[in-house]
C-alpha cells in the first residue's frame, strides 16, 4: 500500500502472514485476564492460526499489516458485516476486527496509521461505516476508538466468543 517517512510500511497481508497475524492476535488479548471473567485464557495459537489462514483465502476479508524492519508490527481487518462474526443484514456496513500494534510500537502512530488504512479500504469498497466490538474492560482501546471518532452504538452485550462483555462502536467512512 503505502510506505510511510518513519519507514513503516502499510500493505495488504498475504497468506505468509498467516503465522504473524495469529500470533498478534493471540498477543493482542493476552492482558484481557486483567478483567475477564475468572478462567478466561486468549485462544490458542494452533487454533487462531488456522483460523486466519481460513480468512486470509477470503476475497471479502481486507487485512492490512503494518511492517517495520521487515516485521509485522501490527494489523487491522475489514469484512463487509454481513460475514462477521455478529452478522447484520446492513450492506453498508464493514466490520473492523483485529486491530493490533506490538506492544513495542504503543504509542508510535501505527495504530493511527492502521486505523486510517481500514476506514479508507471499506470506504473504498462502498461502505458507508463501520462498526467493531471492543472488550468492555478494555478501558485503553476504548479511548483510542474515541479519540478516533468512534461512538458506542448501544448498550454492553456478553459475546460467547470471546466469552466476554463488548461493546459495539460505529463511526461513518467519509
Amino acid at each position: 500500500m503505502s510506505i510511510r517517512p518513519d519507514g513503516l510500511q502499510l500493505r495488504r497481508a498475504v497468506p505468509e502472514d498467516a503465522e504473524a497475524l495469529a500470533r498478534g492476535a493471540v498477543e493482542g488479548v493476552a492482558d484481557y485476564v486483567a478483567f475477564a471473567p475468572r478462567g478466561w485464557a486468549p485462544p490458542e495459537l494452533g487454533a487462531e492460526l488456522a483460523h486466519t489462514r481460513a480468512l486470509l483465502a477470503d476475497p471479502d476479508y481486507h487485512c492490512v499489516v503494518a511492517e517495520a524492519g521487515g516485521a509485522v508490527v501490527g494489523q487491522v481487518t475489514v469484512v463487509p458485516a454481513t460475514k462477521a462474526a455478529r452478522p447484520v443484514e446492513e450492506p453498508d456496513l464493514a466490520h473492523l476486527r483485529n486491530l493490533y500494534v506490538g506492544r513495542e510500537q504503543w504509542g508510535t502512530g501505527v495504530a493511527r496509521a492502521l486505523m486510517e488504512a481500514a476506514v479508507e479500504d471499506a470506504g473504498a469498497r462502498g461502505f458507508a461505516a463501520l462498526r467493531l466490538f471492543v472488550a468492555e474492560g478494555q478501558a485503553r482501546a476504548r479511548r483510542f476508538y474515541e479519540r478516533e471518532g468512534w461512538r458506542p452504538a448501544g448498550p454492553p452485550f456478553f459475546d460467547a466468543v470471546p466469552g466476554l462483555s463488548m461493546v459495539e462502536y460505529r463511526r461513518p467512512t467519509g
